[in-house]
């Protein structure tokens, strides 16, 4: 048990960090899959790594409160792209609050922004799914504020949907030049001869094929020569099924993690 609360206080700094950061992660997690001893444990040592830390441990004070809570909000929703300012405005409540709930080990807060964060999660599927449904118009001129420190919470729903649109038009427009470069490549390599390919990617590789390798370049090679090159339409239309499946997957990763995966995720 010494050599355990002397580690702690030798490294008081990164653990109070990873503690911070693993009640912001462990907030994601649905309450059915959670267990309250271990949030009243984790909210226990973040207050012994800080007030008894070894070099200049910090005092948990309103200031302490105030800190925590702006670096807490913003890994919540770092792009600002699920809150909107009314919610902003329930959790400023608590702003100085945070100190006394760590002490009473209260959870309070944290249930009420894990709650309204799974709250607008849910809801912005339904925003960038009706933004990829059509072609987006990219000779329409738009812009998008990607500074986010400086950028406002969305007023209202309208606005966080358009800000949903101008993100998702913006994502699929970089993977779609992605595209349309690829495929001019794979138009140049079809002028190409078989040997001369062979020859660059020999000299790509650095060494000499192996029978197997060429033999799959060789079939590869014949593949492509006998495609069709790929219409802007059929690019486009990848792009918007591509990002969608990247977002669908990214929040239903969100959703089947329990708090020992988020736990577990942060510390590797």
């Amino acid at each position: 048990m010494n050599t355990f609360l002397n580690f702690m206080k030798r490294n008081y700094k990164v653990i109070a960090l990873v503690l911070v950061a693993s009640l912001t992660l462990w907030s994601f997690i649905p309450k059915q899959k959670g267990d309250p001893e271990k949030d009243k444990l984790l909210l226990e040592l973040l207050t012994f790594v800080i007030e008894k830390g070894h070099y200049s441990p910090a005092a948990i004070d309103d200031n302490f409160s105030k800190s925590l809570y702006k670096e807490y909000i913003k890994s919540l929703d770092p792009t600002k792209r699920f809150f909107l300012q009314s919610d902003i405005d329930d959790f400023s409540k608590y702003e100085t609050d945070l100190d006394d709930q760590i002490k009473n080990k209260d959870l309070t807060f944290f249930d009420l922004t894990y709650t309204r964060l799974m709250k607008r999660m849910e809801e912005s599927k339904s925003y960038y799914k009706l933004a990829l449904e059509k072609p987006f118009d990219y000779k329409q001129s738009e812009s998008i504020n990607t500074d986010y420190e400086k950028l406002p919470y969305s007023k209202n729903i309208q606005e966080l949907k358009e800000r949903w649109r101008l993100q998702v038009k913006l994502s699929t427009l970089s993977s779609l030049v992605e595209k349309q470069k690829l495929e001019e490549d794979l138009v140049k390599d079809k002028s190409k001869t078989l040997e001369q390919r062979l020859n660059e990617y020999r000299e790509n590789q650095g060494d000499k094929l192996s029978p197997e390798s060429e033999k799959k370049f060789i079939s590869d090679f014949e593949k492509r020569k006998n495609q069709a090159p790929k219409t802007y339409e059929q690019l486009e239309e990848e792009t918007r099924e591509s990002t969608l499946n990247s977002l669908n997957d990214n929040f239903n990763f969100i959703k089947d993690l329990n708090r020992e995966d988020w736990f577990s995720i942060y510390i590797n």
